[in-house]
């Protein structure tokens, strides 16, 4: 008796391992539990009490339990470091069941009414994989709107939708942290971001297109073996030594130019980085990001 007595103590206060990224706390009328910038209206009152109230340190909500344990411990870390970095917030939510309208609502309400983002506007962004309408959607705010513009986006969801379809769920996430930490080091989009692709192991390189290169030099390079084939077919041996003298060939003159004026027009060249924002949250906050069906 007294064994069975001291074993269940002992497991008693033993620590227990729970995963606080499926913690939620209910929210009420009388208690919404949203950042103090959002206003509660009759419009958003319903969006509020179906969005799950987290505590917004914890990075890593597998509602959808995707990820080992060792996994949401790996995710966290790299993570924390991205935000620690470039001041910058990220969250990796995963879900099972969406009662919202879509995937892309549930993600901008999930960050809007949590304490999600850094500094005034919110800066940050979120990545939602929905196992029930099988789609990823990554939302931005804030400066993240300008950093991840259209065309960064699409790249990232491009090359991460693949390891979504395979199950690989772990792999693609921590993928998507590296890409964004390499893109917040390359700094603003430029003019010329198409021209950049996402190698494997997420770095942002040059886009070469070695076969466009590869074709065109050897089609350049039949055309010119063609031409001076053609030429050298054309050529007659000379018979006497006058046909190699033409009185007439030789003619001297003199060239003169005269400019009256010139004009020079400068065109600035535009460095402005394009946005993917736009879109509108039930909160009032404008978010961008894109999403992928996989």
């Amino acid at each position: 008796m007294c064994f069975a007595l001291f074993l269940f103590l002992t497991w008693s206060f033993l620590p227990l391992s729970v995963l606080a990224s499926t913690n939620t706390e209910v929210r009420t009328e009388d208690n919404y539990l949203v950042p103090d910038y959002v206003q509660v209206t009759e419009a958003n009152k319903y969006y509020i009490l179906s969005t799950p109230a987290v505590d917004a340190s914890e990075k890593i909500y597998d509602f959808a339990d995707l990820f080992t344990d060792d996994e949401e411990q790996k995710l966290f870390q790299q993570v924390s470091n991205y935000i620690k970095k470039y001041d910058m917030d990220l969250a990796i939510v995963t879900i099972v069941s969406n009662e919202k309208s879509s995937t892309h609502t549930y993600a901008e309400d999930f960050y809007d009414y949590n304490e999600f983002g850094t500094n005034s506007t919110q800066d940050g962004s979120l990545l939602l994989i929905d196992m029930d309408n099988r789609e990823i959607y990554f939302q931005t705010t804030g400066v993240a709107i300008s950093m991840y513009n259209s065309i960064r986006v699409d790249q990232i969801l491009d090359d991460i939708t693949s390891y979504m379809t395979d199950q690989e769920y772990y792999e693609g996430t921590s993928k998507l942290v590296t890409i964004l930490k390499n893109y917040a080091q390359k700094g603003l989009p430029q003019s010329n971001e198409n021209r950049y692709t996402i190698n494997r192991d997420g770095q942002i390189v040059r886009d070469i297109p070695w076969l466009a290169i590869f074709l065109f030099s050897g089609l350049a390079t039949l055309v010119i073996i063609l031409i001076l084939v053609h030429q050298n077919k054309m050529v007659r041996t000379a018979s006497s030594s006058r046909e190699y003298l033409n009185k007439d060939s030789l003619k001297i003159e003199q060239l003169k130019e005269n400019f009256l004026g010139s004009t020079v027009t400068k065109v600035p060249i535009s460095h402005d980085s394009s946005s993917s924002g736009g879109s509108r949250g039930s909160s009032g906050v404008s978010h961008g990001g894109g999403g992928r069906k996989f």
